[in-house]
C-alpha cells in the first residue's frame, strides 16, 4: 500500500540530502509535534542541522526562512498552494490533508501526501505516519514507529491502511507491544477514570457516580490498569461501553477504545495514548519544545510534559463541567460559542464523540480579533457531511479561512461574522444530509 508513497518520500529524502540546514515548519497539535520529532531525529542521525517552529495555521506571515535554505511543511501545506507556490526556497510538504489547488513552486519541490499516493489521509495514515515513511527512506528507522503512532492517535485516526502498516511492523520489530483490552492512561483505575478525556467517561466532580461504577463493575479502584487482569479487563470493559453509551456516546468510539492497548517499547512514555495526549497537551498550552523534546526521547522534559498534561486535563475537565449546559441545537448541528476558553478542538472532539454524537457539532472560540472554529463529527456521518469542504466554503464566505478532514476540520474568522458563519454551516450540513 505504501510503495507509491515511498517513491515520493524518496525523492523528499535526496532533495534534503543535498542542504546542510533544513528549515521545518509543523502544526502545533500531536501529529505535527510527532512529525517534527521524527523528521527531527532522522535529520540528527544524518549529520544534519535543522529549525522547528510550531505553528496554529499557515500563512505568508509567519513564515521566516532564508532563500538557500530547505524549507519543510509538516502537517500543514497541502491545502495552501497559494503560500506553498510563494515561497522562495526548494520546498518539501509531508502532510495528510486533501490537497487543494495547484502548487506552483518557485523552485525544487517534493509533495508527500497519501492522497496523492491512493491513501485515504483523513483515516488511514496521519501526517506522523507520512513522517515515518519519509525517515525510512535516509535508512532503517524502524524504531521510530511509537512516535508516529503517538500521532496516528492524536488524529482519531483508524488502525488500517498506511497506520496498519506501521503499527504491524512496530509489533513485529519489537518496538510497539499489542495488549487487549480498553485503551487506557496507566495508573491507579479511580484516577484514571476520573480524569480520562479518552475515554471521556463523564466521572469529573461525580465521586458517588465513581463509586458506584467500581462497585457494580466489581474491580478494585486502587488497583493500576496496568495490573488488571484478563476478568477484571473484560468486566470493566463492558462497563465502559455501557457508560458510553448511555452517555450519548457514538458507537463509532466503542470500536476505538476497547480494542487494543499499545504499549511503546522505545518512548519515554510508555502508554501510547498518555504519550499522544502528553505531547498534544504540551502543544495546546504553547509549550512545544517539552512535547518535541518527549518526542525525540530527551529525558529532561518528561518531568515538565507531565506537569503540562495533568494542568491542562483539570483545565479541560473544567471547561467541559462549565460548557456542557451552553451547547445549542440548529437544525442539523450542535454548536457552542466560547469567549476566551483555554482550548477548542479538544472540546469539540470529546463533545461529539461522547455527547453529542447526534450531528455535527461545531465549536467557536472569541479570541480578540479572531474567532477559531473547530468541527467535528462521526465516521458514518462524514460519509455525507465534509465537514473540511464546509468550512472552506462558508470561511472564505465571511472573510476567514478553513479546511480540513471529512471528520474533522477548523477555521479562522472575524469575530463579528460568527452568527453568519452557524448559520451557512448549518445550511450547507442540513443540505449535504438531506433535510
Amino acid at each position: 500500500m505504501l510503495d507509491i508513497l515511498k517513491t515520493d518520500a524518496k525523492k523528499a529524502v535526496e532533495l534534503m540530502k543535498k542542504h546542510e540546514f533544513i528549515r521545518i515548519f509543523t502544526h502545533y497539535d500531536v501529529d505535527g509535534i510527532s512529525s517534527a520529532g521524527i523528521l527531527g531525529l532522522s535529520l540528527l542521525r544524518e549529520g544534519k542541522k535543522f529549525h522547528i517552529t510550531f505553528l496554529n495555521g499557515l500563512n505568508d506571515k509567519n513564515l521566516d526562512y532564508d532563500g538557500d535554505e530547505l524549507v519543510v511543511f509538516m502537517d500543514m501545506g497541502s491545502g495552501y498552494p497559494d503560500i506553498v507556490s510563494e515561497v522562495n526556497a526548494d520546498v518539501v510538504v509531508v502532510d495528510h490533508h486533501f490537497p487543494t489547488g495547484k502548487i506552483n513552486p518557485k523552485k525544487r519541490f517534493v509533495h508527500v501526501n497519501p492522497h496523492l499516493a491512493g491513501i485515504d489521509g483523513s483515516f488511514e495514515l496521519s501526517a506522523s505516519g507520512t513522517a515515518y515513511v519519509v525517515a525510512n527512506q535516509f535508512r532503517d528507522n524502524s524504531d521510530l514507529c511509537g512516535i508516529a503512532l503517538a500521532g496516528i492517535i492524536g488524529d482519531k485516526q483508524k488502525i488500517k491502511g498506511g497506520n496498519a502498516e506501521i503499527v504491524r511492523e512496530g509489533v513485529e520489530r519489537g518496538f510497539i507491544e499489542e495488549k487487549n483490552g480498553v485503551s487506557l492512561y496507566s495508573g491507579k483505575l479511580r484516577d484514571v477514570l476520573k480524569i480520562s478525556v479518552e475515554p471521556f467517561l463523564d466521572f469529573y466532580r461525580k465521586e458517588e457516580e465513581l463509586d458506584e461504577f467500581l462497585l457494580r463493575t466489581g474491580v478494585d479502584g486502587d488497583k493500576e490498569v496496568d495490573e488488571l487482569d484478563e476478568e477484571e479487563m473484560r468486566r470493566l470493559s463492558d462497563s465502559i461501553v455501557l457508560r458510553i453509551l448511555e452517555n450519548g456516546g457514538s458507537e463509532e468510539v466503542i470500536q476505538e477504545i476497547v480494542s487494543k492497548r499499545f504499549i511503546l517499547k522505545k518512548e519515554l512514555v510508555k502508554n501510547a495514548i498518555m504519550m499522544s495526549d502528553i505531547v498534544n497537551s504540551c502543544g495546546r498550552v504553547s509549550s512545544f519544545s517539552i512535547g518535541l523534546g518527549i518526542c525525540m526521547r530527551d529525558e529532561k522534559y518528561l518531568e515538565k510534559g507531565i506537569e503540562i498534561w495533568n494542568r491542562f486535563q483539570k483545565e479541560l475537565l473544567d471547561e467541559l463541567y462549565k460548557r456542557r449546559d451552553e451547547v445549542k441545537a440548529g437544525s442539523c448541528i450542535r454548536y457552542l460559542v466560547m469567549d476566551n476558553a483555554p482550548t477548542t478542538g479538544p472540546i469539540a472532539t470529546i463533545f461529539s464523540r461522547y455527547l453529542f454524537s447526534d450531528r455535527p457539532f461545531v465549536a467557536i472560540n472569541i479570541k480578540k480579533d479572531v474567532a477559531k472554529v473547530s468541527s467535528r463529527t462521526t465516521m458514518r456521518m462524514s460519509e455525507v457531511v465534509d465537514l473540511g469542504e464546509i468550512m472552506g466554503i462558508v470561511a472564505r464566505a465571511v472573510g476567514g479561512r478553513g479546511g480540513g478532514h471529512r471528520v474533522a476540520a477548523g477555521a479562522n474568522i472575524p469575530p463579528d461574522r460568527v452568527e453568519d458563519f452557524i448559520r451557512e454551516v448549518d445550511k450547507l450540513c442540513c443540505q449535504a444530509m438531506g433535510e
